[in-house]
């Protein structure tokens, strides 16, 4: 059962009194971009980067995470120190800090990879959302695998949402918890795409993640910012929500699509 219009009903519900046309700063990163809502929430709001096949592997001495330089306070979490709580419980998913733009498909470029550990380019996630069995990771395999078979571009972001149950941060890092997260990601092969709704929470698995498609009309419906989609709305296909999400096989090492085998690193 598709939960669109259950996500409708619930962000339709405040939503515009809890994200208000916020004046967002545009940030471009090596390799990808970022939109910062600075006055409300302190955090990105969407991420966009095309990507290609995979040319590269760059790693990081310092792994740790840090400060956007040169860029104001206000557009970042207040603590570099990670999002973990004891106010869960453990068996439903702790919290991370969930990457916008996954270091791994920026490892082509060295710097790229260095920008995406910069706070700004973090927000709390679940961890079982966002993690091996988690539907979160699921899109990131997807475009790792379809990579190699044709150029991506990828959208996404986070809706705020009126859920104060989950706002376990303000105190510590001064940043509200996104209640969902979006991802779009378009091929240039066949000039498809496929589109999600998630909920930050434990229960968005990668084995429900059919439940989550929308069409490009549906998340344009309860998005109070979408980066431009340049082409993609006039291909017809904006009022389609895809039938499923495109087929990946995933073994221990290797990732399987369209009779394609790619490494999972």
């Amino acid at each position: 059962m598709r939960l669109f219009f259950f996500l409708l009903v619930i962000l339709s519900q405040g939503l515009a009194s809890a994200y208000a046309n916020p004046d967002l700063l545009k940030k471009e990163f090596q390799g990808f971009t970022l939109w910062l809502d600075c006055q409300t929430h302190h955090g990105a709001v969407a991420f966009y980067y095309p990507i290609g096949k995979d040319k590269g592997n760059f790693d990081l001495k310092n792994k740790g995470f840090r400060f956007a330089p040169r860029m104001a306070s206000s557009c970042q979490p207040e603590t570099w120190r990670s999002y973990k709580t004891t106010t869960v419980n453990p068996a439903e998913g702790t919290w991370v800090r969930g990457l916008l733009v996954p270091r791994n498909h920026m490892d082509g470029n060295r710097q790229a990879l260095k920008e995406t550990h910069y706070l700004t380019n973090t927000l709390p996630r679940d961890s079982a959302f966002s993690g091996s069995k988690g539907a979160w990771r699921r899109t990131e395999l997807i475009t790792e695998c379809y990579r190699d078979i044709t150029p991506l571009k990828i959208w996404g972001g986070v809706i705020w949402g009126k859920n104060t149950d989950n706002d376990f941060f303000m105190a510590t890092h001064g940043i509200k918890t996104p209640d969902f997260w979006w991802k779009l990601i378009y091929r240039e092969d066949k000039a498809e795409y496929i589109a999600w709704i998630f909920p930050n929470h434990w229960s968005a698995k990668a084995s429900k993640i059919d439940h989550f498609l929308v069409s490009i009309k549906e998340l344009s419906a309860v998005l109070e910012f979408m980066p431009e989609i340049d082409t993609i709305k006039t291909l017809g296909q904006a009022d389609i929500v895809p039938k499923k999400s495109w087929p990946l096989e995933i073994s221990d090492k290797t990732l399987s699509c369209e009779e394609h085998t790619t490494s999972r690193d």
